[in-house]
C-alpha cells in the first residue's frame, strides 16, 4: 500500500540522491568491465558511459625480436627472405599468438568482460539486500543512514528494468535489432534469442526492486520516495549522458 502524502524534505533528500547514484551506478558498472578485463591482461580506458580495452603486446620481447629480424628484409618480397628468417619469424608469431589470442579464447574474454559489468550491478544490489537483511530487527523498528544507503544499493537493479525498457522502446518504434546493451550481447556470445538474458535481468531487477519498495520502506516514505527517485534518476542519467559526463571526463 502506498500513502499518497508528500514529503517534501525527504523528498528533496532523494532526489538529490537518485542523482548521485545514477553516476556512481553508471561508472561503478563499468568499472565491472574493467576489472575482468585487467584480470585477463587488457589495457582498459573508462569513459563515462563506456569502457574499451585492447592487448598492448609492443613491449613483448619476442613481438620486439620480429620486428627487429623483419627490419632487414622490410623491402623484400617475403618469398625471397632467408628460409631460417622465416621459420623463426613462425616460430615467434606462434608464440605470440598463443599469448594474445584472437581466435575463441578471445571470444570467451569478451564474453567475461561484457559479463563484467552487469554482474558488478547486480552484486551492488544483493550486497545491499545482505545489509537490510542483517538489520532487519533494526531497520524495522527505526530507519537509519545505513538503511537508506543499503536500499538505494539494492535498487542499482533497477539498471536492468531501465535497460530493458529503453531497448524495448527502439525495438517496437524504430524497428531497432542487434542491440549493443551488454545483457542482449551476452545472449548473441553464448548463442541465444538476444531477448533471453535480458528478459531474466529484467525479472532479477524487478524482484527486487518492488520487494524493497514496497516490502522494505516505510509506509509512510513509499509515495515520496517513488516519485522522487523516478525523477531523480531520469533526470540523473539525462544529465550525465547529455552534457556533464562528457565536460568532467575532458577536464
Amino acid at each position: 500500500m502506498v500513502r499518497f502524502k508528500f514529503l517534501p524534505r525527504f523528498s528533496f533528500i532523494i532526489f538529490f540522491c537518485f542523482i548521485l547514484f545514477t553516476v556512481i551506478g553508471t561508472l561503478t558498472h563499468e568499472i565491472g568491465h574493467i576489472a575482468v578485463a585487467k584480470y585477463l591482461g587488457y589495457e582498459t580506458t573508462l569513459s563515462y558511459g563506456s569502457m574499451s580495452y585492447s592487448q598492448d603486446f609492443s613491449q613483448d620481447e619476442d613481438v620486439q625480436e620480429i620486428k627487429e629480424i623483419s627490419e632487414p628484409y622490410i623491402n623484400i618480397d617475403y618469398e625471397e627472405w632467408p628460409e631460417d628468417v622465416k621459420l623463426k619469424l613462425e616460430a615467434l608469431e606462434k608464440i605470440v599468438m598463443e599469448r594474445y589470442p584472437h581466435n575463441e579464447t578471445y571470444k570467451l574474454h569478451e564474453l567475461l568482460i561484457t559479463i563484467g559489468g552487469p554482474v558488478q550491478t547486480l552484486l551492488t544490489s544483493f550486497i545491499g539486500l545482505l545489509i537490510l537483511f542483517l538489520r532487519r530487527k533494526k531497520w524495522k523498528e527505526q530507519f537509519k543512514v545505513v538503511d537508506w544507503l543499503a536500499v538505494v544499493m539494492s535498487l542499482f537493479s533497477l539498471r536492468e528494468v531501465f535497460n530493458f525498457v529503453q531497448v524495448s522502446y527502439y525495438s517496437l518504434f524504430n524497428s531497432e535489432s542487434n542491440f549493443h546493451a551488454d545483457e542482449y550481447r551476452i545472449s548473441r556470445y553464448m548463442g541465444y534469442n538476444e531477448w533471453i538474458i535480458p528478459t531474466i535481468t529484467l525479472l532479477i531487477g524487478l524482484l527486487i526492486s518492488c520487494y524493497v519498495i514496497f516490502k522494505i520502506i516505510p509506509i509512510k516514505y513509499r509515495f515520496t520516495f517513488i516519485l522522487s527517485g523516478l525523477i531523480g534518476g531520469i533526470l540523473g542519467f539525462a544529465m550525465w549522458f547529455g552534457f556533464l559526463g562528457e565536460v568532467l571526463v575532458n577536464l
